[in-house]
């Protein structure tokens, strides 16, 4: 608006200068040339009308040369000021009126969350607040920036948001909280004046630079999130087991078997809540979703409010037939889910890269850490794109490799040679951008982890206090008795609701049936169960035999109790 407003005052005063100088040249040159004299405004009426092609009266034609020239120059001169106001002025007014421009304050909202400094790594939080029915508000001082927003049918405010006016617009006292992304812009000066506005306000800011994180505190803001450091965590746990298959008398990959599918973006499924995956199980196909990888977290709750996008893959649990089902469903073939050893090979010692091997440190698991310049955590240096740097890292002998590149074209080409040199390697691959996703996928990553979906997933985390399951359990996979259900129907929401275990399948007569729900249990029966230490305790306390009732594991933790506080930065 400013820029236009310039635009227009600049166009203004030349076009006025012009018309009087004009008018003085012209009442001159009637004289020297023409021998008529001409008043004043008799000649501002011959420029105004000629500029404007309107006509010109009595004094055409003329007879010297001179003058026609004169003419001619202010003919022209009209023509193009008319053809510079209609694409800089007159379009722009003309799209005012069919595209409104953004409002100066919001009317009619509350317990929303306000978005200060938007870029990409707020697109996943805009839809995960969108699928949990939280609006948004987006604050943005740039005119540019916030028409594209307010075009692409964003709820913007334009404004200042370093202002008492802006803030009070987007109504910060009734807001759940107020997310600063800085990782592109300084923005000290906006959260200084929201905790001088309202000192209770929870102010999430995201850093690109942790070193950055002290300042935030510095001016009261309790907790800083850094989405480098979050996706390089996500990757190092992503490498970790999250099921522990605990069988007497079944085979795993012989009569039940547990795979992981992506859904393809082709899919009714892809866009669509978390919870639309129980569609899968509904549909009598019999395969059990134990659980679903959103965005580097592991969530056991379906329920939980996150929508399926490039970031989610599910971890099923059926027989043959049952995964074959959910890969019609899904778009995708599962991968066979099979634990992970060491050792890893992580390329990359940025912060990324350095979070994730401190990841896999801390599960005991070994790592070779490889990066273009040596350093303290560096095993092998040299370039990751390369074979020969691969090799001497081994990864024609690891069973599992972290890309964690800078750069999305070298996390390509990485994954493109690591691929060639061991097809049977895991490949885990972080990208920058989501439009990178896809990419990586096809030159052979397995599983891929986008930053601004990683940024969005932790924001969430962090507002609304969401659960997920933390690391130090696994999801235990077991055959069991249940002898409290011999003679009843089972109902397996009513188990998963009061346990919090889900049923996988029953095992009867030496064959395992997985589409169970409604079934009577019979005492030769035996139950396969998924659930953590802490639920599977409850199952037995609440369905075991009455002489193994209160011998349940005593830990309390369950797979879906606690935020993990590790995304916070560290300050330098």
């Amino acid at each position: 608006m400013v820029a236009l407003t310039r635009r227009l005052a600049i166009y203004v005063a030349s076009l006025l200068l012009l018309i009087g100088l004009y008018s003085l040249v012209y009442r001159w040159g009637m004289a020297a040339f023409e021998g008529e004299s001409r008043t004043w405004y008799q000649s501002l009426e011959f420029v105004v009308q000629s500029m404007t092609t309107t006509g010109y009266g009595q004094d055409a034609p003329w007879e010297t040369l001179e003058m026609t020239a004169l003419v001619v120059l202010i003919q022209v001169t009209g023509i193009a000021y008319i053809a510079v106001a209609i694409p800089q002025f007159v379009v722009p007014w003309l799209e005012t009126l069919v595209q409104p421009t953004p409002p100066t304050e919001i009317d009619h909202v509350e317990d929303h969350v306000i978005v200060v400094g938007y870029t990409d790594l707020c697109d996943t939080l805009v839809d995960e607040l969108e699928a949990g029915g939280t609006a948004s508000v987006i604050v943005e001082s740039d005119d540019e920036r916030a028409q594209t927003l307010h075009e692409n049918g964003f709820t913007v405010l334009h404004g200042d948001p370093g202002t008492d006016e802006t803030l009070e617009a987007a109504r910060l006292e009734d807001a759940t909280a107020v997310v600063v992304d800085a990782t592109e812009r300084d923005l000290f000066r906006t959260v200084l004046a929201i905790e001088s506005r309202d000192p209770t306000a929870t102010v999430v800011p995201l850093v690109f630079d942790p070193a950055a994180a002290r300042y935030f505190r510095y001016a009261g803001v309790d907790e800083v999130l850094s989405p480098r450091h979050r996706l390089g965590k996500a990757l190092g746990d992503r490498v970790r087991n999250v099921v522990s298959p605990d069988f007497t008398g079944l085979e795993l990959g012989e009569e039940l078997d547990v795979a992981e599918f992506h859904v393809d973006p082709d899919t009714d499924l892809f866009g669509e809540p978390l919870a639309a995956t129980r569609g899968l199980e509904d549909a009598g196909s019999g395969g059990t979703i134990l659980g679903a990888w959103v965005r580097g977290d592991f969530v056991t709750t379906l329920s939980h409010p996150a929508t399926i996008d490039e970031n989610t893959s599910l971890l099923v649990a059926g027989t043959d037939d049952d995964l074959e089902a959910v890969t019609d469903a899904t778009g995708t073939a599962g991968t066979r889910y099979q634990t992970t050893g060491d050792p890893v090979v992580v390329l990359g010692a940025g912060l990324v890269g350095q979070t994730a091997a401190g990841t896999l440190e801390r599960a005991g698991l070994e790592s070779t850490v490889v990066d273009r310049e040596d350093g303290e955590n560096v095993d092998v240096v040299g370039d990751a794109t390369e074979e020969t740097t691969l090799l001497e890292a081994g990864v024609d002998a690891a069973e599992t490799c972290l890309v964690a590149l800078d750069g999305d074209t070298d996390a390509i080409l990485a994954t493109l040679t690591a691929n060639a040199l061991n097809p049977e390697l895991e490949l885990i691959a972080g990208a920058g951008a989501t439009s990178s996703v896809d990419a990586l996928r096809t030159a052979g990553a397995d599983y891929v982890l986008a930053l601004p979906n990683v940024a969005g997933r932790m924001v969430t985390r962090r507002v609304f206090e969401q659960e997920v399951m933390t690391f130090e359990e696994q999801l235990r996979l077991l055959e069991t008795d249940a002898t409290g259900l011999e003679g009843e129907t089972l109902s397996l929401e009513t188990i998963r609701d009061e346990t919090g275990c889900i049923v996988v399948a029953v095992e009867r007569d030496d064959d395992v049936h997985t589409a169970v729900d409604g079934e009577r249990f019979t005492a030769d029966d035996q139950l396969v169960v998924a659930g953590t230490d802490a639920q599977i305790g409850r199952f037995r306390d609440t369905y075991g035999d009455r002489s193994d009732r209160g011998k349940g594991n005593d830990n309390e933790a369950s797979a879906d109790t606690g935020v993990d506080r590790d995304d916070e930065p560290d300050d330098g």
